[in-house]
C-alpha cells in the first residue's frame, strides 16, 4: 500500500521551488520525484530525510502525523531503525505476525525489517507510527523522544 504525503509537494510550492529544483537537490529524475510526491512509489527514507533537512521539518510533519514543523537535523540511522521497530513491537506485546498484519505484510517480510535485511518503506513505517503513536523521527534515530508532537 502506497500513501501520498500531500505535504511533500506543499513544502515545495510553499517555498516557490520547481519540481526540477527539488529533483536536483535529491539527485533524482523529475519522473522519480513526481512518482514519490504523488504516492506512486515509496519515497526512499534517505531522500525523504534530505527533504526534511532541507525544509527544516521532521518526518512526522512531512507525513501528516504532526502539525509541528520542528526540525531534527542529521541523518537517519538504519541500525537504530531496525532496533526500534523491534523494541516498540515488543513493548506493545505483539508478535511479528501481528505487526506484519498491521502494515499489510507477511511475517517473513517484517522479520527482514527487524533484522536489517530490508529497509522498511516509509508508507509501512507511517502505519506503524500511527498504530503505536510513536514518532517516525524516533524510529529512524533522529530524536530520543518517542512522542509524536501535537
Amino acid at each position: 500500500m502506497l500513501i501520498k504525503f500531500k505535504r511533500i509537494d506543499d513544502l515545495r510550492t510553499d517555498n516557490d521551488l520547481k519540481i526540477r529544483e527539488i529533483a536536483d537537490i535529491l539527485k533524482i529524475s523529475i519522473d522519480n520525484y513526481f512518482d514519490y510526491a504523488n504516492g506512486r512509489s515509496n519515497f526512499p527514507l534517505e531522500k525523504l530525510n534530505l527533504l526534511a533537512n532541507y525544509f527544516k521539518v521532521n518526518f512526522d510533519y512531512i507525513t501528516g502525523l504532526s502539525d509541528i514543523k520542528k526540525a531534527y537535523p542529521g541523518n537517519i540511522d538504519l541500525n537504530t531503525l531496525k532496533q526500534r521497530i523491534k523494541q516498540i513491537r515488543k513493548e506493545n506485546k505483539l508478535s511479528q505476525e501481528k505487526a506484519a498484519n498491521i502494515i499489510g505484510d507477511k511475517q517473513s517480510t517484517y522479520w527482514n525489517y527487524e533484522s536489517g535485511n530490508s529497509i522498511i518503506p516509509i508508507s509501512k513505517l507511517y502505519l506503524l507510527a500511527k498504530y503505536y503513536n510513536v514518532s517516525i523521527d524516533y524510529f529512524v534515530g533522529k530524536t530520543s523522544n518517542k512522542t509524536i508532537l501535537k
